[in-house]
């Protein structure tokens, strides 16, 4: 920009940095307030935006015969209504309560202990949990940079995904590509036989917007014609290559490039007659368990070894440093999942019982249902309900959907309990998984699918056991 200093942004890979690691408070607080209210003034501002939406989608729901929005959106997934799907993010609080709670005094203790003073803005959550997190496992996770360069995750991730599930991943010179870091892959069954195609687009750039994703460009169908195989994309904001070092990534960015090619496997190991019913076209509450699921290999310490080497001497994460990151994963899990706990409560409170004219001020109503899910009080002008895309920038997306997030969570620590118990590389069970999941699409009811996976229904003990909220 032709400026001299530091230039921080609101895309992910600043923004977090800044939350979790500026000594400034002041410089932390006015990058918050920005984040906060996006889309809330000028000629970007979505209040009336979000009103007119979900009149719409309220009046299109009655139209149809459906009591409200979330019952219409759920009346083909899992859950099938808006009540069953909120009974089960209340029962998620109920249990998560007591546990959040304690997290909370904790980190304010935590504080108090620091500088004496134990009173917490949401600038200074990210800033002492690290802090706390530091000096309850004398771990940094910064520290793991070094292991994870972009290059090696990737060939790791193909290598994973070789022994589970059969396929083989290579990159392909030649395609026309939107940026020069774009990548392009072929994905090739056991007998050399096409799959698909995908472009990889993994670094921020000012005309990208924020997030990661997987896009279907093609859905392939199995006919009368022989397979047609797919085209896909997965994009992120990861952090980019800096001063001539590699791109070296957080592990929570590792676990977003997994996440990511779940979806793209879920859409090139499709194999049903119907593009409609084909890959992700599935229960929105199904969708996310291909996806999450894959992020476990990010934990496995067999996983781990064939990609996480350090980039400049080969060497493997430390035995320490990895017992460390471990211990360091539950660490405030019960913050982690009242956050979407809360998002999907103000997602089902928006589309099945908000009131314009009893309530119009969408983002106060919004923020107050979100201060319960909160672990500190939110400032009056905070704002994230106009620019959360999830629920906003798509005629539904996840709309009504956005519990298939933590449902799916239920669903992949409860379906890993089948790899943890015959082995993270079993490939006996990936190719079940991918017979029965991956490979189905919307081809059968999702509840038989994860049915003839597991042989019944799921349990969500695994889950609370992962994120360390079961009582000792």
């Amino acid at each position: 920009k032709g400026m001299e200093g530091w230039r921080f942004t609101l895309q992910a890979p600043s923004y977090t940095a800044v939350m979790t690691y500026l000594d400034d408070a002041a410089v932390r607080e006015e990058i918050w307030r920005a984040n906060a209210t996006r889309a809330t003034s000028g000629k970007f501002d979505n209040r009336e935006n979000l009103c007119r939406i979900l009149q719409l989608r309220h009046e299109k729901a009655v139209l149809l015969g459906f009591r409200d929005f979330a019952d219409f959106a759920l009346a083909d997934r899992m859950a099938k209504t808006g009540d069953r799907a909120r009974d089960f993010l209340q029962e998620l609080k109920r249990q998560t309560a007591a546990h959040f709670a304690r997290e909370n005094q904790g980190l304010r203790a935590f504080r108090g202990e620091l500088d004496g003073n134990e009173r917490l803005n949401p600038w200074d959550v990210g800033y002492y949990a690290e802090k706390q997190r530091q000096a309850l496992y004398d771990f940094d996770e910064e520290a793991l940079r070094p292991y994870f360069p972009l290059d090696r995750v990737v060939s790791g991730l193909f290598e994973i995904t070789r022994r589970l599930f059969g396929v083989r991943v290579s990159e392909q010179d030649g395609a026309p590509v939107w940026d020069p870091r774009t990548r392009y892959y072929a994905i090739r069954d056991e007998d050399g036989a096409l799959l698909g195609c995908f472009y990889a687009d993994w670094f921020p750039r000012e005309n990208k917007r924020g997030g990661a994703w997987m896009e279907s460009l093609i859905t392939g169908v199995d006919g009368a014609g022989g397979f047609q195989p797919h085209v896909g994309t997965v994009c992120g904001n990861l952090t980019p290559p800096v001063g001539g070092e590699p791109a070296l990534l957080t592990h929570r960015e590792v676990e977003t490039i997994f996440h990511e090619f779940g979806h793209l496997l879920h859409h090139c190991l499709s194999r049903v007659e119907l593009r409609t019913l084909a890959g992700t076209n599935v229960a929105w509450d199904f969708v996310e368990l291909p996806s999450q699921i894959m992020e476990n290999w990010c934990w496995e310490r067999e996983a781990l070894d064939l990609f996480a080497r350090h980039y400049q001497t080969g060497e493997m994460v430390p035995d320490e440093l990895y017992q460390k990151m471990k211990r360091a994963r539950t660490y405030r899990g019960a913050n982690s999942q009242m956050r979407q706990l809360g998002l999907g409560t103000v997602d089902f409170a928006l589309h099945a019982g908000y009131s314009p004219e009893a309530e119009p001020d969408v983002v106060a109503y919004s923020r107050r249902i979100l201060g319960e899910f909160s672990p500190v009080e939110l400032p009056e002008e905070y704002a994230g309900i106009a620019s959360f895309t999830h629920l906003f920038a798509d005629p539904v997306g996840y709309a009504a959907g956005y519990y298939s997030y933590k449902w799916a969570e239920v669903l992949d620590a409860d379906a890993f309990t089948q790899f943890r118990a015959n082995g993270v590389f079993d490939r006996a069970t990936g190719r079940r998984f991918r017979e029965m999941v991956l490979s189905r699409g919307d081809g059968a009811d999702p509840a038989e699918l994860y049915r003839a996976f597991m042989g019944r229904d799921p349990d969500p003990a695994a889950l609370m056991e992962r994120l360390g909220l079961v009582d000792a």
